[in-house]
């Protein structure tokens, strides 16, 4: 027969344990957003010069 306590700790521990990581999953996510703006904005500027280049040289 299950405590009270030890009933607590099979149900708290994993769902503690599925919060955590889908806490970590969104941190992850958003930074991986983050990381495809500054790609995105550095293609972005590079185009630019390159247009600037050919503007120069035409």
């Amino acid at each position: 027969m299950l405590t009270n306590l030890q009933l607590y700790l099979a149900i708290g521990l994993p769902t503690i344990a599925v919060l955590a990581s889908m806490t970590v999953s969104l941190v992850q996510i958003s930074a991986i957003r983050e990381d495809i703006r500054e790609v995105r904005s550095d293609i972005k500027l590079l185009t630019g010069k390159v247009y600037e280049l050919m503007a120069q040289k035409g």
